[in-house]
């Protein structure tokens, strides 16, 4: 029987900048693009051509399109196909993520500020969307998003897709799984003077989650930490809410400690009193976000 521990053997590949110095091209970048738009199809080399530069010189697009085959393009009896690699590429390219800049004015998002009663604003700029108030600057959300999450023209429609896209991060850091490259996390307690976001020092723990292969870190509230609880879902769902589906930085006792007592930091343990309605759903946090859910 094999080891749990052991790591499957990995296929060492090109080198990262060998790798995007293949789709420096012109010619190769439209190649990626024209087989993104029908990527398992089989293209034939004819066809190909065609979408990129029918003018283009057979020789020298067999030349771009062979120096692309095996590391973000396969072919076989069918024609071109896009390798797993090459549609990951494709998909950054239509996001904007590498080639676009946008930028969105704040806009009042409809939410008050629990700190200082302020409207909060939502504004993207740099590849960042922050939820921030300008009236005490705490920061709701700060999320790296690429050019198309703007680019409707939307609000509205935009912070629905960003609460769903958090809401996606934020399930993936409470199972101690990385979002980026899907390796295991390391998560602990931390207090909130101890992190350096703004507005930090108005909470009194965090649950912090770092990445030891891509490098990617996260605090969130207990609050958000147990959004997806089965207990906190179970429990709104019995009074007809669908916590699922409202904007998180519209749920007060998630993105405040306000009904959160920390009983003790060594080891951690922290009590959450959620309400809703006449009752209220009390949940007892441990350093191995384990939960024990009382209702009353």
């Amino acid at each position: 029987m094999a080891d749990d521990d052991s790591s499957p053997p990995v296929e060492a590949g090109p080198d990262p900048e060998d790798a995007f110095a293949l789709v420096g091209n012109e010619t190769r970048a439209a190649i990626l693009r024209a087989l993104g738009e029908r990527p398992h199809e089989g293209v034939s080399f004819s066809e190909l051509r065609e979408a990129v530069d029918p003018a283009i010189d057979s020789g020298q697009f067999n030349y771009h399109l062979s120096q692309l085959t095996d590391q973000f393009v396969d072919r076989d009896e069918d024609g071109y196909t896009m390798r797993a690699e090459g549609l990951a590429l494709y998909r950054l390219i239509r996001a904007g993520t590498v080639n676009r800049r946008a930028s969105v004015e704040p806009f009042e998002v409809g939410l008050d500020c629990y700190f200082c009663g302020a409207p909060v604003e939502g504004e993207y700029e740099d590849g960042t969307f922050e939820l921030r108030c300008p009236g005490c600057e705490h920061v709701y959300a700060h999320t790296q998003l690429p050019p198309s999450t703007v680019e409707t023209g939307d609000t509205g429609d935009l912070l629905e897709r960003v609460d769903q896209y958090n809401r996606h991060e934020m399930l993936a850091y409470a199972r101690e799984i990385c979002p980026t490259c899907v390796s295991p996390l390391e998560t602990e307690f931390v207090p909130g003077e101890d992190v350096w976001s703004e507005g930090s020092e108005r909470f009194d723990v965090f649950v912090a989650s770092e990445c030891d292969h891509c490098g990617a870190n996260h605090y969130m509230s207990v609050g958000l930490a147990v959004l997806y609880r089965p207990e906190v879902v179970a429990f709104f769902h019995d009074h007809g809410v669908d916590v699922t589906s409202r904007p998180h930085w519209e749920i007060e006792w998630a993105m405040t400690d306000e009904r959160l007592t920390v009983r003790s930091t060594d080891p951690w343990e922290v009590a959450l009193s959620i309400p809703c309605e006449d009752e209220r759903l009390e949940l007892v946090v441990d350093d191995d976000l384990s939960v024990e859910a009382t209702r009353s």
